[in-house]
């Protein structure tokens, strides 16, 4: 029975202390997505992009949370856009980069005395850019270009407010992806530029407690 009691009160005692952890699956969705790039100082938005990721995160005195979190971000491919560079045209095609950001992520619960519950959140990170994109060029004169990208890591952040509801997650936030990037022709590189990707994401989750 002395043992019993112990081993109960030891399975207690960790059931105690594991309180207040939590994991997040989460879905996003963005809108306004664009790669902010300097070659030809040109902005391209991009089309249909998303991401599927998961956090941990440990409760914290005063309504905080800190955690970690990691994602797969698809960027999307450049939409066709024409611009202009002194007495020529040129529209622009393809897709540069998708992350995986690796982040630390800190919310702000307004608890009160309802079941939804609003939130502030703030994620810092290290974006790993995966350079596996190409860029066309189309000439006015009817000539083609096609540039190899080779992004590099770089910074990533995201601030936003969501509500949670019995576990249930939603949110909006505004997340940025950083990146220099060569643009390769035939191995050799013809430019380089920095390639930052900016959008206002609307996210989905849900979270689990233990």
């Amino acid at each position: 029975m002395r043992k019993f009691l112990l081993v109960a009160g030891l399975l207690a005692s960790m059931a105690v202390y594991a309180e207040g952890n939590k994991v997040e699956v989460r879905a996003g969705f963005d809108f306004g997505s664009t790669f902010q790039h300097n070659y030809y100082d040109v902005s391209e938005d991009a089309k249909f992009s998303y991401e599927l990721g998961a956090e941990y995160r440990r409760e914290l005195p005063y309504n905080f949370e800190l955690g970690v979190g990691l994602a797969y971000q698809d960027h999307g491919k450049l939409k066709s856009k024409s611009n202009y560079r002194g007495s020529y045209s040129y529209t622009t095609e393809g897709d540069l980069y998708d992350s995986i950001p690796l982040y630390v992520t800190g919310r702000y619960n307004f608890k009160n005395s309802s079941e939804i519950t609003p939130y502030v959140k703030v994620n810092l990170g290290y974006s790993i850019n995966m350079n596996d994109g190409t860029m066309k060029l189309k000439y006015n004169d009817g000539s083609e270009t096609n540039l190899d990208v080779d992004a590099k890591n770089g910074f990533y952040y995201g601030v936003g407010a969501g509500v949670t509801y019995k576990g249930f997650v939603a949110d909006l936030s505004y997340q940025a992806n950083y990146s220099d990037v060569d643009f390769k022709q035939n191995g050799r590189t013809v430019e380089s530029s920095s390639a930052d990707f900016n959008r206002v994401t609307l996210g989905l989750g849900y979270t689990f407690g233990f």
